[in-house]
């Protein structure tokens, strides 16, 4: 809704109130909370009125009794006033509480950008450091959510409004006595004034440097001004992942490949880049980072654009493609008889896995296998990696490592829980089991995209320029016969 101006008379034939009341857009977020996966509250933000921590209880409660919070639902509806909404990233939730309608995915995206702030300016995000850096948490959920609204996002306009904790910094607040300041309270001249001991200190330190508020200019505002390197250096990091669901056939019933393009940037001045792709047909549902010049990809399918200071995500995109040939062959079964079960699995690379007439290698190969519940024991050997059984998960947890020749195999035998009552065997012959695969590919990407060229211009030095392509596996769940 629009916001009627006041000096426009109402319409023909309807008479006209006394004043126009302005339509405000009303909050995405109420509050948001950050919880450790154990359910012990770390953070809290209110935007519209307090949000007692009781309403979170509801996901709280399956935090502490979940085994796998993973797999709780993303969005929780306890009542018909708030729903929360959550992720889970290093073992800490990010959950917002909507009282209102609105896109779930636009939340996600949301939480997702706070935690990768916060990973920028903390490097890990865990209880301890959140609570060692409360006041630069909160000056950050100040300045990135505003009545419950995005407002700044984008690191490099973060980072020049508040500085991140650092090694110098933290020495020269345990000599001043001061807290984290925004860098809009402090004067430039404030760390150079002549005569001063404490500011000879900070300057000797280069913690009293000031970072001017803004972009580089009104239409390049996601790059911070006065950007200087000894060293200039660009790198481009392909990385792909592979969700999809197989049949115990191995045929792929849905899934996809999901890509981004990750850029470090550390460019003096004020660069225009232009990346150039070998095969851009194959990208599609793809998003850009706001530098890029859509204008110039329509037309020549080329990313064009003055790239942010430090690391960002230039684009992402979703490709769906069941067709996908996988790199690597792998069959498992489960059988059930009257006194045991038989597992049997086997994994063994594709030749057809090359790139540049080089042999990929598959790394970090790992296979988790779910059993029934009334599995109690199991026998297991193998040839190649290490394997064992999780007694309270029920989980077969096959640990290959590097995934290469062809003798890669895994048997055993289960044993079944008894019934209390008459001591017979439970035999599981109605349930079926699942296997979620999880593999690192460097230096390959599945969906065959590849980095033609990367040209710098409007600068006059002769930067390092690198890239790299990594595969890894996504959410890939097997299903077994």
């Amino acid at each position: 809704l629009k916001a009627r101006p006041p000096n426009r008379p109402a319409p023909a034939g309807r008479a006209a109130p006394a004043a126009w009341v302005p339509c405000r857009r009303q909050a995405m977020l109420d509050s948001l909370f950050i919880i450790t996966a154990a359910g012990s509250y770390v953070v809290e933000r209110h935007f519209r009125g307090t949000t007692p921590r009781l309403v979170c209880e509801p996901l709280v409660e399956r935090l502490r009794t979940e085994d796998q919070p993973e797999s709780l639902p993303g969005v929780m509806c306890n009542n018909r006033r708030q729903a929360l909404i959550h992720i889970l990233r290093e073992k800490m939730v990010f959950l917002a509480v909507v009282t209102q309608e609105e896109p779930p995915l636009a939340v996600f995206e949301l939480l997702d950008r706070v935690h990768q702030v916060l990973t920028r300016y903390l490097g890990e995000v865990n209880e301890d450091t959140l609570r060692t850096n409360f006041s630069t948490v909160y000056l950050l959920l100040d300045e990135m959510i505003d009545s419950g609204l995005p407002f700044t996002t984008e690191l490099n306009s973060l980072e020049s409004i508040i500085a991140p904790p650092s090694a110098i910094g933290k020495v020269v607040q345990a000599v001043s006595g001061s807290s984290t300041q925004v860098l809009s309270d402090v004067p430039p001249d404030a760390a150079g004034q002549s005569g001063s001991a404490f500011g000879a200190l900070t300057t000797a330190l280069g913690a009293g440097t000031h970072t001017q508020i803004g972009g580089a200019s009104a239409e390049v505002w996601w790059r911070r001004q006065n950007v200087v390197y000894a060293s200039n250096e660009v790198y481009v990091d392909i990385v792909e992942s592979i969700d999809c669901i197989c049949n115990s056939n191995g045929h792929m019933v849905s899934g996809g490949v999901c890509g981004e393009i990750q850029m470090n940037s550390k460019l003096s001045g004020l660069p225009q880049l232009l990346l150039t792709l070998r095969n851009p047909g194959v990208l599609q549902n793809i998003s850009f980072h706001p530098c890029v010049s859509l204008q110039r990809y329509e037309r020549d399918k080329a990313l064009s654009f003055i790239p942010p200071d430090g690391e960002f995500s230039l684009a992402s995109y979703w490709i769906p493609d069941t067709t996908l040939n996988l790199p690597f062959n792998f069959t498992a079964s489960v059988s059930y008889h009257a006194e045991h079960g038989k597992l049997s699995i086997t994994a063994n690379p594709k030749l057809a896995v090359t790139m540049q007439h080089k042999q990929m290698l598959i790394d970090k190969f790992v296979v988790n296998l779910r059993l029934p519940q009334s599995i109690t024991s199991a026998t297991l050997a193998c040839q190649g990696g290490n394997i064992r059984f999780d007694e309270e998960t029920k989980i077969v947890v096959w640990n290959i490592g590097k995934l290469e020749g062809q003798e890669n195999k895994a048997e055993g035998t289960l044993n079944y829980s008894t019934d209390p009552k008459d001591g017979s065997p439970i035999i599981p012959s109605e349930e079926k089991s699942t296997a979620q695969l999880a593999f690192t590919i460097k230096g390959w990407a599945i969906s065959g995209i590849r980095l033609d060229s990367c040209d710098l211009s409007g600068i006059k030095y002769s930067p390092y320029k690198a890239s790299r392509y990594t595969t890894t596996s996504g959410k890939i769940d097997w299903r077994i016969a």
